[in-house]
């Protein structure tokens, strides 16, 4: 399996703490029924990004929004983030009018 994407978040509670640009989440061979998560940061909130971590994970695929909370997020010197996810996301539809991103 493999699912891509372009806009995601890095949430504390409700407040954007980092926006993402492509994202990608594959299969991992290493770890069985876990799934290899990278992206890269677009744009950072300060404050809200120094409250964390845990983060919670948001990524959009078209309607729907995929949600993992309290992810094992870790950043990367060169303006990426990479987790292993080994749980279900929450799945919900997303708002129509934050499509737009």
């Amino acid at each position: 399996m493999r699912a891509s994407g372009t806009y995601g978040e890095l949430r504390v509670g409700y407040q954007r703490a980092a926006r993402l640009g492509a994202w990608a989440i594959e299969i991992d061979p290493q770890r069985p029924g876990g799934f290899a998560f990278s992206a890269s940061i677009s744009d950072e909130q300060t404050y809200w990004i120094a409250q964390g971590p845990p983060y919670d994970l948001a990524l959009a695929l078209g309607t729907a929004e995929w949600l993992w909370r309290e992810a094992p997020i870790v950043r990367g010197p060169d303006g990426t983030v990479t987790a292993i996810l080994t749980e279900r996301p929450i799945a919900t539809e997303r708002a129509r009018a934050a499509q737009g991103e």
